[in-house]
């Protein structure tokens, strides 16, 4: 696969320049005019080489090619994360560093959909896919709650089975549930605070307003699903504001939140096979009507996630504050050694020679939108994640070598739903 490199890395920056984040619903784009650029790019790609092209109501769409019965899925998204400060390039621009390829996307997911479109183009060119079909689904709102798959899901085919490059190698077996909880309480007649844009992602940013000045304090953005890896911005301006110190929001943040990524402050320090329990703050707003705060919460398989919301509720009564909205995304378990799982892994260990096992993460992929899917890639097992972070990057050599998995993995599933006559 190293052959397409070049064009791998001409259409990314072409993919990585369309700024596709959720904005504003505009005419046949409902997550603004962005993500259906991003959507439009890639089918176009695809018609160069005679995909079936399908805009599903500017919500999701697809790229297919084949005959039969059984169809191989491969869901990616085309939405990104706001690209924050922090930047020592233009995240918008494909800049190549010392091996890397820099911009918003290159790693989560825009990167490994121009991966896996190329390994469908080589199997296209050399006549491999015989008695299936594959389709390359793109949804448009991964990263604020996946509508865009629950639409595919009521007006589309289902695949047979597939995978979903947007977590790590050697293959995931397990995710994480996802309870995204606001809390509210009363505001400030003299305070104004903001930090945070998505509930996923550790605030970069937390402004505070008092008496006609405006203080900002900077923190490290990371992904939600790992808060530890970032430094919360809210917790820096809690050391160092003297003013917000007092409000309930605040002294339940520092309490019950900050440092405390594993739920220790709210008593839901829970763990089994699939990992510890985490908590990421991700969002804080106070003025003069009220104050509120979402947790993204990431919980193991085994954890009913009403035992966490009733911790979380006794002890919001402590601090006068009260759950407003608690909205659950069921975790995900596909048994290790199901025929999808073990012919994933069967390809990714012949291929690398890595023998490592399965792994269930906090991350929430499109796995669990639909049945007999598991995320598989891009990542490997010793990059650094740096998805929703400043200077997103991914290894220039990941584009061909994560090909050359998702093109085998896609033509050994096939042989197997043909053999299933």
């Amino acid at each position: 696969m190293k052959e397409y490199l070049n064009d791998m890395i001409e259409d990314l920056k072409g993919l990585i320049a369309i700024k596709s984040v959720k904005d504003e619903p505009v005419a046949n784009a409902p997550y603004g005019e962005g993500t259906l650029k991003a959507l439009e790019y890639m089918l176009d790609l695809g018609k160069k080489y005679g995909m079936k092209a399908v805009n599903v109501d500017g919500r999701a769409g697809y790229l297919e090619y084949g005959e039969g019965k059984h169809m191989i899925g491969v869901l990616l998204h085309l939405d990104v994360v706001p690209e924050q400060d922090g930047w020592i390039s233009d995240p918008y621009v494909l800049t190549e560093r010392d091996g890397y390829l820099y911009g918003r996307g290159t790693s989560d997911d825009k990167g490994p959909a121009i991966a896996v479109f190329y390994s469908l183009v080589d199997l296209i060119k050399k006549n491999e896919i015989k008695g299936y079909r594959v389709r390359l689904i793109f949804g448009l709102d991964e990263e604020c709650g996946s509508s865009c798959m629950a639409h595919y899901v009521k007006t589309q085919e289902l695949p047979t089975m597939g995978f979903v490059p947007d977590a790590d190698f050697p293959v995931i077996y397990a995710e994480k549930g996802i309870l995204t909880v606001v809390i509210e309480g009363e505001g400030s007649e003299s305070i104004l605070l903001k930090a945070g844009d998505r509930p996923n992602v550790v605030p970069g940013k937390c402004t505070v307003e008092y008496k006609g000045k405006t203080i900002v304090y900077e923190g490290k953005p990371a992904h939600g699903a790992a808060p530890f890896s970032g430094i919360n911005a809210i917790k820096i301006a809690a050391q160092n504001s003297m003013v917000i110190n007092g409000h309930p929001m605040i002294e339940f943040f520092k309490d019950c939140l900050a440092d405390k990524h594993y739920g220790e402050g709210l008593d839901i320090n829970l763990s089994d096979e699939s990992g510890r329990l985490t908590v990421n703050p991700g969002i804080m707003s106070i003025d003069n009507e009220k104050s509120y705060c979402i947790l993204n919460i990431r919980y193991p398989v085994t954890v009913d996630h009403m035992h966490i919301s009733e911790k979380i509720q006794t002890i919001c009564v402590k601090y006068g504050l009260k759950v407003k909205q608690i909205t659950d995304n069921p975790a995900l378990y596909v048994d290790k050694k199901s025929i999808l799982v073990s012919t994933l892994l069967s390809v990714y260990r012949s291929m690398t020679k890595d023998y490592r096992q399965p792994l269930a993460i906090g991350g929430g992929t499109y796995a669990r939108t639909m049945p007999n899917l598991v995320a598989f890639g891009m990542n490997m097992p010793d990059d650094v994640e740096n998805a929703h972070q400043a200077n997103e990057c991914i290894k220039k050599q990941r584009l061909y070598e994560g090909a050359a998995i998702y093109r085998e993995s896609i033509k050994r599933l096939g042989e197997t739903l043909i053999s299933r006559k």
